[in-house]
């Protein structure tokens, strides 16, 4: 028999086997720092149940925010999370990852979804507190790396009383991380921005700082609130007061302003949301500059009170084919229907 040769190492080899040892906690603590969820998607921890595999498949109102990267149900199936670790980007720039993540995770929460806050670290919504029916608790929000990401849980309650009282516990710990998230407060918004926030509701939208962007149409659309002033003619706040030559003296004054504009839409007063209802006059004006769709909204307030404006505009597609002058009418059209909306919201809530 062959006696077996004693395995020795070289200096270098050693050295390389104690720097291969020393280096394997720190791999395994990084492992298990990009495994630890975030407080909000902590499954076990926030409902004090081990999680189980979910039997329904996941709402197909959530398939725009891709596969979850976790997803836990327990308590006989009556609470489940779902969490992104990543929010998908979108293809276009119109609205940030937030943004539309935020659109799809809230709307299928609640049909009243506010807007994203492109100034807030993360926004937060709960819904039906204290009620015996469905309860969801979600939220966006931005990781110490910069990247997005989102968490929805729901809760059916029990229908025997003392579980139900058991889940409502785990249910409040639930909330409290979820509404910890919530950086989205925004300060008391202006008579317009209420408007805009009702014409506006059921679309993907943003707040960023005074320019209010959505997406209507698959058309990008930004709404600024401080235009400059242009040259001082009266409107009247009254409708009976609003005469043809006071339009046509704007116009005039408009495409001095505006030399290069193709007049899609003249200066124009709208018609009443309601037919035939006593609101104030409002007027609308839309043309095409440059690569641009511009619309511009003049809403006169009673008693000299000024003047709001709203200014919208989207982009126009280059060229002067067919194609593009047909889109341009229809972007024209998509403007002039969305500053209408915006007048008949300004209506019901002011006037």
């Amino acid at each position: 028999m062959i006696p077996r040769p004693a395995i020795s190492f070289t200096r270098p080899s050693r050295l390389l086997l104690l720097a291969g040892a020393l280096a394997l906690p720190s791999v395994h603590a990084a492992a298990t720092k990009q495994e630890t969820a975030p407080a909000a998607a902590e499954f076990k921890e926030l409902s004090g149940s081990y999680p189980r595999e979910c039997s329904a498949p996941v709402s197909a109102s959530l398939a725009p925010l891709g596969q979850p990267s976790v997803r836990q149900c327990a308590w006989s199936g009556h609470v489940e999370m779902l969490y992104w670790a990543s929010v998908p980007a979108p293809a276009a720039g119109c609205l940030t990852p937030a943004a539309l993540a935020w659109h799809q995770l809230a709307r299928s929460v609640t049909t009243a979804v506010p807007p994203w806050n492109n100034a807030a670290a993360g926004q937060a919504l709960l819904t039906n507190p204290g009620t015996a029916g469905m309860q969801q608790a979600a939220a966006v929000w931005r990781q110490p790396d910069g990247q997005w990401s989102a968490v929805l849980w729901r809760w059916e309650p029990s229908s025997r009383a003392a579980t139900r009282a058991w889940q409502a516990g785990h249910w409040n710990d639930v909330a409290n991380a979820v509404r910890a998230l919530d950086a989205g407060k925004l300060a008391a918004p202006s008579a317009l921005l209420q408007a805009w926030l009702a014409s506006s509701k059921d679309k993907p939208r943003l707040l960023d700082g005074g320019t209010w962007r959505w997406l209507a149409d698959g058309a990008c659309l930004n709404l600024q609130t401080a235009v400059n002033a242009q040259a001082r003619l009266h409107l009247p706040h009254s409708r009976d007061d609003a005469r043809q030559e006071q339009r046509s003296a704007m116009q005039v004054q408009l495409a001095r302003r505006f030399p290069n504009a193709e007049w899609l839409q003249p200066f124009t007063l709208l018609e009443p949301g309601v037919p035939g209802a006593r609101t104030g006059a409002k007027f609308v004006a839309v043309w095409k500059e440059a690569n641009a769709v511009q619309g511009r909204l003049w809403i006169p307030l009673p008693k000299d009170g000024g003047i709001v404006r709203a200014h919208v505009t989207t982009a126009a597609p280059v060229g002067n084919s067919e194609r593009a002058q047909e889109i341009t009418k229809q972007r024209a059209a998509l403007i002039e229907r969305e500053l209408s909306a915006l007048a008949h919201a300004w209506e019901a809530s002011h006037e």
